[in-house]
């Protein structure tokens, strides 16, 4: 080998990069060496962003790894192919039968743990912000590559890593022992971001600045990182938008729940060990079968059987009590929701009956005696606590009005599930010593304000189209016509990008044109409307919060002790 060829392939590995014959960039890792692609955003033809897709972080949670803690990849030798997107994780819906557009990637898979890198450089000088994303899906659907991430990296010069996580009874089914802890997304999750820190600088990522972020789901998977001990030290920033650990709470039984989809499988028994062993021998295929048989026939509205545990390891005790003691990672914190959480994506994702038609007085009583209990320990107030929240919502004008009750209905759940929620969490973060900035989001993408009734506002997800840089990139819908944005969402799109980055970059969201973003305190608990002109406010939809922050607690302990 020449002396000039020898120099070459010690820059590459000093730079993080090399090339193959093809030009496709190769990029080494802890792991080993992976292989990408170049793409280009539809306004930046002349800035390549490197991608790296479907890249393994996690050893095949198959056969004895089934509902255990992920362990690290085996090392592979050689250079592997990371130009697709990984399977998704097994999940009960098929994911393209409930996302408007054609997915890049539509396969699912017990083999699912791997991430995607996406930067402009690996420069490993480079010294990026890094934003790890972790998608929503209800903990129980998704993937991590559901559209690139490409815009964002192309436009604010920050490295975009995204993954996957297991789902579902996969991911959360627990028997609150050793044999079955649960949290395994979570920790799945945790091993992500560990990869992430260990490996980034050759991707040109600044593994000192790490911002964890996620909408939905992902959004409180974030909140439940900031109050892990395992998490501490993994990251420097966290954004959650529509989502906080109040979204999704610690599920109080969830032998209960295990049990019950165990007899479904035909996997009987009081020896939870025998139980596992059990579930661990059945075909994926007939986990996800019954699943659905479970999830139709036990649960209804927004109820979800799997989910967040007091694990002892990743979660030591409910994340309100660990603010409390003041026993969390103190990160910057980025918040928020949009305006209409519960206006139209989710009542039709948890089939509410007749949504749209509109909603008699007695089937909003009877959602609410299902889903209450999740969200607020009635102690058996349930008659009190009832009677407070139809004095509060229902319109008085027109307490009759079917279409009047429903719209009050999906104002009512979005307080409760994501507003209320979130500024206890802004509370609390801000109490453990952590700097918190809030926003409210109203912007709604173009053509979903076109294809959703008038009376939706901003709805759940509107977000994140925005955030990831939809109107730069061709996304086709599943009738075959492409998705049409407007001037006004490329310009949303730019605005938040560029509040995301600036808060990675900076721990403050403040962009170029909006007014200077103030941060949260307790004493003047102000926040962003987002729009495309911003503005200040103080007391995010303060008297309902107060309502379900104070009032509704005050009236559980003092309650009748009736049972709802």
């Amino acid at each position: 080998m020449a002396r000039s060829d020898v120099i070459l392939v010690w820059l590459s590995i000093l730079l993080g990069l090399a090339t193959s014959q093809d030009g496709s960039p190769v990029v080494p890792t802890a792991s080993g060496k992976v292989r990408g692609t170049v793409q280009y955003t539809n306004d930046l033809p002349d800035k390549p962003v490197y991608t790296f897709l479907g890249i393994p972080y996690a050893a095949p949670p198959v056969g004895d790894l089934r509902f255990r803690a992920p362990e690290p990849v085996t090392p592979w030798e050689g250079v592997i192919d990371a130009t697709k997107p990984g399977p998704f994780c097994p999940q009960p819906l098929d994911l393209q039968h409930t996302i408007p557009f054609r997915l890049l990637q539509t396969t699912t898979s017990e083999d699912c743990l791997t991430l995607n890198v996406e930067t402009p450089t690996t420069n490993a000088d480079g010294g990026l912000p890094v934003l790890v994303w972790i998608h929503g899906g209800s903990l129980e659907t998704g993937g991590g590559y559901l559209l690139p991430f490409a815009p964002l990296a192309a436009h604010q010069d920050v490295v975009v890593v995204s993954f996957n996580y297991r789902l579902g009874l996969l991911g959360f089914l627990s028997t609150r022992d050793e044999n079955a802890p649960g949290n395994f997304g979570f920790l799945d999750q945790v091993l992500a971001i560990r990869w992430v820190k260990a490996n980034i600088q050759n991707f040109g990522g600044d593994p000192d600045r790490i911002t964890v972020f996620g909408e939905s789901a992902g959004g409180y998977s974030v909140s439940y990182h900031v109050v892990s001990p395992l998490s501490r030290g993994l990251f420097r920033r966290a954004i959650s938008q529509s989502g906080v650990f109040g979204t999704n709470p610690v599920q109080l039984n969830p032998l209960r729940t295990t049990k019950v989809q165990a007899e479904e499988l035909g996997c009987d028994g009081e020896d939870t060990s025998v139980l596992v062993n059990c579930l661990r021998d059945r075909p994926v295929e007939q986990l996800y079968a019954g699943y659905d048989l479970f999830q139709n026939s036990l649960f209804g509205s927004n109820l979800k059987p799997f989910g967040p545990v007091v694990d002892g390891y990743f979660l030591t005790s409910t994340p309100e009590y660990l603010l409390k003691k003041r026993q969390v990672s103190p990160v910057d914190y980025l918040m928020g929701v949009n305006d209409h959480e519960y206006g139209f994506i989710l009542p039709r994702a948890s089939h509410l009956p007749n949504f749209g038609k509109g909603m008699t007085h007695e089937l909003c009583t009877a959602l609410l005696k299902l889903g209450l209990p999740e969200y607020v320990d009635y102690k058996g107030s349930g008659q009190a606590i009832l009677a407070a929240i139809e004095e509060k919502y229902r319109d008085q004008a027109n307490p009759d009005d079917i279409m009047a009750i429903q719209y009050q209905y999906s104002q009512l759940m979005g307080d409760l599930m994501f507003v209320a929620p979130t500024v206890r969490a802004a509370d609390g973060h801000t109490a453990a010593g952590g700097k918190v900035y809030l926003y409210e989001n109203h912007y709604v993408p173009s053509f979903l304000r076109v294809a959703r009734p008038g009376w939706v506002g901003c709805d759940h997800t509107d977000d994140w189209w925005m955030v990831v840089g939809a109107p730069f990139t061709d996304i086709q819908l599943t009738s075959g016509d492409n998705i049409t944005f407007t001037a006004a969402d490329k310009q949303m799109s730019l605005k938040m990008m560029e509040m995301w980055a600036n808060f990675a970059r900076t721990g403050n969201p403040t962009d170029q044109t909006s007014p200077e973003w103030p941060v949260y305190t307790t004493d003047h608990p102000a926040y962003m409307n987002l729009d495309l002109a911003p503005s200040v406010d103080v007391g995010l939809k303060s008297d309902r919060v107060t309502f379900w922050n104070k009032v509704i607690p005050e009236l559980a302990r003092l309650g009748d002790r009736d049972e709802l």
